[in-house]
């Protein structure tokens, strides 16, 4: 006797709910496994960073809304801050230049010179349209092995995966977090943000797409900047 079409739907809830399961763990474990191997290598103290040569910001427009984004504004202090107390010889901040109206990297280095970084000490590469980029090419353009990264904390735990997973041996100072919900939409985006990082360094194989190249003096690239 063939089954009811309740029956029929009943299984197949079943099936989708035990597929839904697999893919919620999948996701979590993921997320755990991101951060259990960065997490030794974050630091959220001056006095505890390790001294490296080099400091990597990573990039995120500088503007949200009608005001300015506190995520870029924390990495700035942050960077200005590991530089003056001599934890990093110099800076690389490392965005994307979607317009010829704004440049990631051009404005981070204005800020930075700001907080009295000279300019001398700072590296702009144009070429980080998203965090694996900016991780890769601060190996496959400056011959770097060890550097510093710089962001939040659940954001500079995705870069030094990343970092570690191309066998570099990358730490980060963290960015102060920014509470509320820009905070908390972050915080879920993650989630999809780290199996996207684990699927590009395991499995993909992805690089970078300007990976060995100084970035063409042209604009119009696709922006993919992150919402962090």
């Amino acid at each position: 006797m063939g089954l009811s079409s309740r029956e029929t739907l009943a299984r197949a809830c079943l099936w989708l709910a035990c597929l839904g399961a697999v893919a919620v763990g999948s996701v979590l474990a993921i997320h755990w496994h991101v951060e259990h191997s960065a997490a030794p290598r974050l630091f959220a103290s001056l006095e505890e960073v390790p001294t490296r040569e080099v400091g990597l910001v990573l990039g995120t427009s500088r503007h949200r809304g009608t005001g300015l984004n506190e995520f870029y504004l924390g990495r700035i202090e942050a960077a200005a801050d590991l530089y003056h107390a001599e934890r990093v010889e110099r800076l690389i901040v490392s965005g994307s230049h979607p317009s010829k109206y704004y440049d990631e990297p051009v404005a981070m280095k204005r800020d930075l010179v700001a907080r009295d970084v000279p300019a001398e000490s700072i590296t702009e590469d144009g070429g980080g349209l998203r965090t694996l980029d900016s991780v890769v090419r601060a190996h496959t353009l400056e011959g770097l092995e060890a550097f510093t990264i710089i962001s939040q904390r659940s954001h500079a735990a995705r870069a030094v995966y990343i970092g570690i997973n191309r066998g570099l041996d990358v730490v980060a100072y963290c960015a102060p977090d920014i509470p509320g919900p820009f905070e908390d939409l972050g915080g879920f985006r993650e989630y999809g943000a780290r199996v996207k990082a684990f699927l590009d360094v395991t499995v993909l194989g992805t690089q970078p797409e300007l990976l060995d190249r100084p970035v063409p003096q042209s604009f119009g690239m696709a922006e993919k900047r992150e919402v962090d």
